[in-house]
């Protein structure tokens, strides 16, 4: 099966709907850390329903747009790899009775490092959750679930984290102890006062993120870092001087807030986000420029190579795709700077997250390499059928056995007539 530069183009059109979408039903700050802990020094915060059930969809009808039906190989191979990924989905759904994308709706997870041991956490998943889902899980660990508090919790070994459902429906992984205690029934969630840990990542959560990483760190969880980095350097200077830092992925873009004890490390902190949003912009205008460079000058190459001839014919698809999954760097810039509170505020928008971050063509360059891949794979396949001889795909060629030396064969002595004397 062969997979060119034909195909590549084609199936690069048809995911130009891949992306990040809004979520007007986003969680609250009160459903995200209702079991929260309250010192942590690192928290993540995911929306999947922003990220998973729209993408997946438009992947489950990939095959079905016409310019890809048009290849009937493309058409095939896209099949099958959408078969296989159906398949996970399935099989993960009948061992656990979870539908990963449609079932799981936000994850918030929050973890405290603790010196010379693993950190100890908590995730918090939303969606849609029954005790016969733990059931399953737990007769997939050999264990079965047993009553705790308000929920159910399902415990694998004192070193392993805890599987629990709580009486409201929400999935709690990670320590034990900690997973037990949120399931008591005296259970409150801690506070996210302004200025608090949770209080940075309540700021965080507001602002509606498909993705929010938020670093709080404890004095302890400082020496350990620094204990890895050194005392000198950027990275070091950070680590000391922060009170949080966050960095925030949106439909449309991105943010990022910084936290600093010291005036110094405000203004210095704001060079380096101004110098970045520099670099992004120019990341984006850059593609855009090599490209436009690369379609005039492939004219003068005309003939010379089948490869070449089919990218001219295809030249107004090729800027388009440029066009579609990169921005022309004209993104907006809010920037809020509070020297008194010593806090850096900084918020990139354009239309959609790909004009503001340069991965707009991650996603689908990632899923164009797999069945990239798979075509190789299946052509390589098909070899070994028609020659059982030709090694399988991924195979390294037989080496042949060094030779081995033969010890030299003794020959007799050679006669030689007398020598006559004068």
């Amino acid at each position: 099966m062969s997979f060119g530069i034909i195909e590549i183009i084609t199936l690069l059109l048809g995911m130009a709907g891949f992306g990040l979408q809004a979520n007007p039903k986003a969680p609250t700050v009160e459903q995200a850390l209702q079991y929260a802990i309250a010192d942590a020094d690192l928290a993540v915060h995911m929306d999947a329903t922003s990220l998973v059930p729209g993408n997946y969809r438009l992947l489950s009808q990939l095959a079905d747009q016409p310019q890809i039906k048009a290849s009937a190989e493309l058409s095939k191979l896209v099949r099958q790899a959408v078969g296989e990924i159906e398949g996970a989905r399935g099989m993960a759904k009948l061992m656990t009775g979870i539908d990963v994308t449609t079932d799981i709706a936000d994850a918030t997870g929050l973890f405290r490092i603790v010196p010379g041991s693993d950190p100890s956490f908590v995730i918090a998943v939303h969606g849609k959750f029954s005790a016969g889902n733990l059931d399953k899980i737990a007769t997939m660990a050999g264990k079965s679930a047993a009553r705790q508090g308000t929920g159910t919790i399902v415990e694998t070994g004192p070193s392993d984290p805890a599987i629990a459902l709580t009486k409201d429906g929400v999935v709690l992984i990670g320590t034990p102890d900690l997973v037990r205690d949120r399931l008591a029934d005296g259970w409150k969630p801690p506070s996210h006062d302004v200025g608090t840990s949770l209080g940075y990542l309540a700021d965080a959560i507001k602002a509606r993120p498909v993705l929010a990483v938020v670093l709080t760190m404890s004095a302890a969880a400082r020496r350990e870092a620094l204990a890895h980095l050194g005392p000198h350097g950027f990275a070091a200077d950070v680590i000391t001087r922060h009170k949080a830092a966050a960095f925030s992925i949106f439909h449309d873009g991105i943010g990022f807030t910084w936290v600093d004890s010291s005036p110094a490390g405000v203004d210095a902190m704001e060079l380096v986000v101004g110098g970045t949003l520099d670099v992004l912009r120019a990341a984006q205008i850059a593609p855009r420029g090599i490209a436009k460079i690369a379609m005039g000058a492939l004219d003068s190459y005309r003939g010379l190579n089948a490869q070449v001839d089919d990218l001219i014919k295809h030249k107004a698809d090729l800027l388009k795709i440029v066009e579609t999954y990169t921005g022309d760097g004209s993104f907006k810039v809010a920037i809020d700077k509070n020297p008194k509170a010593m806090r850096l505020s900084v918020r990139a928008t354009g239309k959609s997250v790909s004009e503001v971050l340069p991965f707009g063509l991650v996603l689908p360059g990632a899923i164009a390499g797999f069945l990239a891949y798979r075509a190789e794979e299946s052509t390589a396949k098909s070899q070994m059928l028609v020659d059982p001889t030709s090694p399988a795909p991924g195979a390294k060629p037989p080496v042949p056995p060094s030779p081995i030396a033969k010890p030299p064969v003794a020959r007799p002595p050679v006669a030689r007539p007398p020598t006559k004397q004068p």
